[in-house]
C-alpha cells in the first residue's frame, strides 16, 4: 500500500461519522495496478500519490473490497467471466479491485453527494468480451447497482472519454431507467439510437467541444444520479484532438461540477481514458486528471 502519511486508507465503505462532511472520498488501493500493463492499469498509482501529498486538500483515499463473480454476472456472460477468472492473479486482481471501487463510489456518492474511484477501462467492455482495454463495464454495473440498491428511477451516464461507449450502450441502452450522454472526438465503438433518452455526438473540431459538453449535460437534466466517465484522452498532447488543451479540459470539469451543484445531482467519477505520448509522460498524465478531483471536491464544499 501507499505510505499512510497524509491520508488514511480504510477498508470498505467509509464510516462518515468520523469524517468531515466536506471530505471527498476517492477509492483506490494498489491492487488496481498491473505494473506490466498500459496506462489504464498503471496511472492510478501516481494519481493516488498526488492525493496523498495533499495536492488536492480535503480528499481522502479509501480502499474498496473487490467485486465478486456474482456482481460481474449482472452485466457479463458466464463464459466471459470464466475467462476473466482465468487471467493472471495480478490482472484479475486489478480488474476486481477497480470494479469494486466503482461500486463503492456509487454507495459513497449516494451518501455524501459526490465521490470517485481511480478506475479506468470500463465503457468498451461488452456482454461476452473484452474490448478496447476494457474488461468489465463498470459504468453499466454502477447504473444497475444504483437502480437496484437505491431504487433510483433515472440514472445518467456522462461519457466524455475520447472514444464512444458502445459497450455501455449494448448493456444498458435499452434499460428504461438509464440515460446515456456521450461526447467523443473519435468514432471508435460508436453507437446510435433513436431513443430520446440518449445523446451522442462525435465532435469534429475543438471549437465545438465545450458546446457539445454543455448540450450533453442539458440532455441529462432531471436525472437522480450521475455516473461520470471523465476521460482525459481528448487532450491534444495525449493522442486526442488538436486544440483540446489543458485549459479546455479544466473548463470541462468545471462545467460538469457546476451542473451537479446547480441541479443538486449526486455524482461520482472514474478516470476513464488518458495515455502517455512523446509529449506527455506518466507524471504529466496523472496531473491531467487532478482537475476532476478538485472539481468533485468543490461539489461537496458547495453543500
Amino acid at each position: 500500500m501507499l505510505p499512510h502519511t497524509l491520508v488514511r486508507i480504510v477498508r470498505g465503505t467509509v464510516d462518515m461519522k468520523t469524517q468531515n462532511e466536506t471530505t471527498l472520498t476517492v477509492f483506490y488501493n494498489d491492487d488496481y495496478i498491473n505494473p506490466s500493463d498500459i496506462e489504464t492499469r498503471t496511472k492510478a498509482k501516481p494519481i493516488a500519490e498526488l492525493i496523498e501529498q495533499g495536492v488536492v486538500p480535503g480528499v481522502r483515499l479509501a480502499s474498496p473490497t473487490m467485486a465478486t463473480r456474482e456482481q460481474l454476472l449482472q452485466v457479463h456472460s458466464e463464459a466471459y467471466v470464466d475467462q476473466i477468472w482465468g487471467e493472471s492473479d495480478v490482472l484479475r486482481g486489478s480488474i476486481l479491485a477497480s470494479t469494486g471501487g466503482v461500486l463503492a463510489a456509487v454507495n459513497q456518492a449516494i451518501n455524501d453527494g459526490a465521490s470517485g474511484s481511480l478506475s479506468s477501462g470500463l465503457h468498451h467492455a461488452k456482454h461476452n468480451r473484452y474490448d478496447g482495454f476494457c474488461y468489465v463495464n463498470g459504468l453499466a454495473l454502477a447504473a444497475l447497482h444504483a437502480i437496484e440498491f437505491f431504487s433510483l428511477q433515472d440514472v445518467g451516464i456522462l461519457d466524455l472519454d475520447a472514444h464512444c461507449g458502445g459497450g455501455t450502450f449494448e448493456l444498458v441502452g435499452n434499460h428504461p431507467q438509464v440515460r446515456l450522454s456521450d461526447v467523443s472526438v473519435v468514432g471508435y465503438d460508436t453507437w446510435s439510437s433513436s431513443d430520446p433518452r440518449h445523446f451522442i455526438k462525435i465532435v469534429k473540431s475543438a471549437d465545438q467541444y465545450l458546446d457539445e459538453v454543455k448540450n450533453s449535460l442539458e440532455h441529462l437534466c432531471g436525472i437522480d444520479f450521475l455516473i461520470y466517465n471523465a476521460g482525459m484522452d481528448p487532450f491534444e498532447d495525449g493522442g486526442g484532438m488538436r486544440g483540446i488543451t489543458r485549459e479546455i479540459l479544466e473548463e470541462r470539469e468545471r462545467l460538469v461540477a457546476q451542473w451537479c451543484i446547480d441541479t443538486q445531482t449526486p455524482a461520482f467519477f472514474v478516470l476513464a481514458g488518458g495515455y502517455t505520448s512523446s509529449k506527455l509522460d506518466l507524471d504529466g498524465l496523472a496531473k491531467l486528471h487532478i482537475p476532476t478531483i478538485k472539481e468533485f471536491r468543490r461539489i461537496l464544499s458547495s453543500k
